[in-house]
């Protein structure tokens, strides 16, 4: 384990259980800890622009929050500093990032982790600019993010999802996009570009995407209205979509989207942000993520099959 100080960035505005929660996490790392806590929407980005890399730095939130906080430390490397590496402490609605490294959402096994994690590099995703380490979706999924009720989300949590997202497949909206890869163009009603394995918690939705690979894996779905958008969701909660007979997956490291269908919303990491057209690639600024070990260890493995495969640069693997 590395002596290192511990920052954690913490929205005090997620709630009294949340707020207990992490003492109790805090409490069982047994660790000092600089609380810093955020008062506006973008607070964490300003936040962890200034954590400095002799720091361990720890989101205590949901997706969107690790997601501002990223997008902090893509701003201070661009700045030109060393910049801190990045741990999740889960206290969102859906923690797909969570989800994906295989951390267990018991506050004993955050605590431990927290005192003794791996690090692995990722190389953001970035759409328009923007930073992502998960996916970036239009279609019904944005649909569903955009005009999803935040007071039912408070309430009731993912529900709230569910509820809007069977809204959006039994009055959907017309979706008509175009997406560029390479040489390739494809028309389809929904597109998902994801470096993550899990979707909306812990739905697969593409099997072989990975964090620390040097792509991204485009899922493609053509299939628009009711018909089309029910089979997708059920193939979704199934983890079958990637199987669907119309559905496309293709690993690319840059892509376009454009929309026929006048202004669409986009959702970056499970929030809506902006709207088509967009530009897809991967950041040059890699960040290191801290996970449990058992993830570091499979992407080691994977890393290693790659490099054997592509004769490709073996992406460093550390104990934090």
């Amino acid at each position: 384990m590395t002596h290192s100080g511990v920052t954690v960035i913490f929205n005090p505005r997620a709630g009294g259980n949340k707020q207990r929660f992490l003492s109790s996490i805090l409490q069982k790392a047994g660790v000092k800890v600089e609380l810093l806590q955020t008062t506006h929407p973008g607070h964490a980005r300003e936040l962890a622009r200034k954590v400095r890399a002799h720091q361990r730095l720890f989101v205590a939130g949901g997706d969107g929050s690790l997601n501002e906080a990223l997008n902090g430390l893509l701003d201070a490397q661009i700045e030109g500093h060393e910049v801190p590496p990045l741990g999740i402490i889960p206290l969102g609605t859906a923690n797909v990032l969570a989800v994906e490294v295989g951390l267990e959402i018991r506050a004993q096994a955050i605590a431990d982790y927290i005192n003794n994690p791996a690090q692995v590099w990722v190389r953001p995703g970035l759409v328009n600019g923007r930073a992502f380490f998960l996916m970036v979706g239009m279609g019904a999924d944005a649909d569903t993010v955009a005009n999803v009720s935040l007071k039912l989300k408070r309430l009731i949590g993912k529900g709230a999802y569910v509820i809007e997202g069977l809204r959006n497949i039994i009055f959907p909206h017309h979706r008509d996009f175009e997406v560029n890869i390479g040489r390739e163009q494809y028309r389809v009603a929904g597109v998902v570009a994801t470096h993550a394995k899990h979707y909306g918690g812990a739905f697969v939705i593409s099997p072989d995407a990975k964090l620390t690979d040097n792509s991204l894996d485009v899922v493609l779905m053509p299939g628009s209205g009711f018909m089309a958008l029910a089979r997708y969701g059920i193939a979704l909660t199934l983890n079958r979509l990637h199987a669907q007979t119309d559905v496309s997956v293709v690993q690319t490291e840059r892509l376009t989207i454009t929309s026929h269908c006048g202004p669409a919303p986009l959702q970056i990491d499970g929030e809506s942000a902006g709207k088509l057209p967009c530009e897809i690639s991967l950041s040059p600024y890699p960040v290191r993520v801290m996970v449990p070990h058992a993830y570091a260890d499979q992407c080691n493995g994977r890393q290693n099959e790659n490099r054997d495969a592509q004769n490709a640069p073996l992406l460093q693997i550390t104990s934090g």
